[in-house]
């Protein structure tokens, strides 16, 4: 059983000073860094759409922990696409956890009438399978500034 939850402004601050959310264990790994959720609050405006978009959802797995993160990254609300980061913690890898929120995140763009792209390195192919499983399409491949080559990936609602 997966499902995910998304913290409230007030929770963000208590994911780092302890080994439990709510009544979930975080397992290692899990959570990006304290300084990576502040920034997500820092940079999104005051509405619920933005707030959806730019703090990252908790992955919760079995009902017992917090196994890795999903969201997007920033959405001002004038935007109609939103970029998709998520990780799940090493030891719970292989079990189409991320597939499974994916497919949760894609219900969420679709209420809010958004497209989704992800940027995933060409040699992870876990992660380009689980982009597979949820109907994107691999559009390009992107070189970034520091010669960091990126497939962008594609979903939307119709």
């Amino acid at each position: 059983m997966l499902r995910i939850l998304q913290p409230d402004r007030q929770e963000i601050p208590s994911l780092h000073r302890t080994d439990y959310f709510r009544q979930y264990a975080v397992e290692p790994g899990a959570v990006p860094s304290r300084v990576f959720m502040d920034q997500s609050l820092r940079g999104m405006q005051n509405s619920t759409r933005a707030y959806r978009w730019s703090v990252p959802f908790l992955i919760v797995y079995d009902e017992r922990s917090v196994v890795g993160t999903i969201g997007g990254k920033g959405l001002m609300d004038a935007e109609s696409e939103v970029e998709l980061g998520y990780n799940v913690a090493l030891p719970f890898r292989g079990r189409g956890i991320a597939s499974r929120a994916i497919a949760e995140m894609c219900l969420l763009a679709a209420s809010d009438g958004l497209d989704l792209l992800a940027h995933v390195e060409p040699e992870n192919e876990a992660s380009r399978r689980a982009l597979l499983r949820n109907d994107f399409r691999m559009e390009a491949l992107v070189r970034l500034p520091d010669s960091l080559d990126l497939e962008r990936w594609s979903w939307s609602p119709d």
